[in-house]
């Protein structure tokens, strides 16, 4: 009898300490995300802008390798416009972002952009099939992987490029400042500037400093998924290619969803809008906003280093890719 009794304690002691364990394990894997996923607009018209891309509210000390690869179709005109757009873009961000105190982050990022003819057009036409969307985008039109980026206005050339050129984006700085916390809810500020080093005649640059604020949102919806929210304004006056383009300030809104699947792998869905900052040119793909659906993942390797993945479509046919696929590497310190 007294045998049983103190089995029965034993046991009581053990599922206690494993209960116990369960719920510190579930706390410290509800405060480690990773964040949304690295996508930014790779429409060879709003690469040289400095385009934003979904971000977390959480400031943190992190190393970001992205690399990602698009495929842009935009043979239109109308009236002194003429946009000539056939290609595929490769672009490679280092990304460098630093804690300063507890609640300001600030950062910086080097793009390096290639645009070329590309490989994809045999692929795209067999997705966009399997997709429901064969003939959106009108490629049957012209012969396949072959490179046109020609833009003109009342016939002057504003934008154009030979394939296979390789350059470096325009630089942008960015700080970020948390104005709410409480617990993993997070309200902060960002602030970007986008400084001219990219040549603005090959679509590398906008050829002037512009920039952007935004707010952003981090709310955990349960202890296994958090919502990203972010609203921002971008800041932008001209277009320095071969012919000067007067832009206006844009809008720009995301939401995102992470989910942690296991402690190693999490699931990323999220949507990006942004209003034209082109004046009315009366070709709908490139005055109605943008809209960019990414799915994708990433995995946690040991260590503070992980891999991700993503994959992006323009549901809109407007102001974006036909199809974006993205790769990074993250090390936070």
């Amino acid at each position: 009898m007294i045998f049983c009794r103190q089995w029965m304690l034993c046991q009581k002691k053990t599922l206690s300490l494993i209960l116990l364990a369960t719920f510190m394990a579930t706390t410290a894997f509800a405060g480690s995300f990773e964040g949304p996923l690295a996508v930014k607009n790779g429409h060879p018209l709003y690469v040289p802008l400095g385009p934003p891309s979904l971000a977390s509210a959480e400031p943190e000390n992190a190393l970001d390798l992205n690399f990602s690869y698009s495929s842009t179709y935009l043979v239109d005109g109308y009236r002194e416009w003429h946009f000539g757009i056939d290609l595929e873009t490769a672009q490679f961000d280092i990304q460098l972002k630093h804690l300063v105190g507890e609640s300001t982050e600030i950062g910086f990022d080097l793009p390096v952009i290639r645009y070329g003819s590309g490989f994809m057009d045999d692929f795209l036409d067999v997705y966009h099939r399997v997709l429901g969307m064969n003939g959106t985008y009108g490629r049957s039109n012209r012969p396949k992987n072959v490179f046109l980026f020609d833009v003109t206005r009342d016939g002057k050339t504003v934008m154009h490029d030979e394939p296979n050129k390789t350059g470096v984006g325009d630089i942008m700085l960015e700080i970020k400042r948390v104005l709410y916390r409480k617990n993993e809810s997070i309200i902060s500020i960002q602030g970007v500037l986008n400084i001219p080093t990219g040549d603005s005649r090959y679509g590398f640059g906008s050829g002037e400093t512009n920039g952007g604020v935004a707010l952003l949102l981090n709310k955990p919806l349960r202890n296994d998924v958090m919502l990203y929210v972010n609203a921002g304004l971008g800041l932008i006056q001209r277009l320095h290619g071969e012919d000067e383009v007067n832009l206006k300030n844009y809008y720009y809104g995301g939401v995102g969803l992470e989910w942690m699947l296991f402690q190693q792998v999490l699931l990323n869905a999220q949507m990006m809008v942004e209003t034209s900052p082109f004046p009315k040119t009366g070709v709908r793909s490139m005055d109605d906003p943008s809209m960019m659906a990414s799915i994708g993942g990433r995995y946690r390797m040991n260590g503070p280093a992980s891999v991700g993945i993503a994959i992006t479509e323009d549901p809109d046919t407007s102001g974006a890719p036909d199809f974006m696929a993205g790769v990074d590497y993250r090390y936070r310190f």
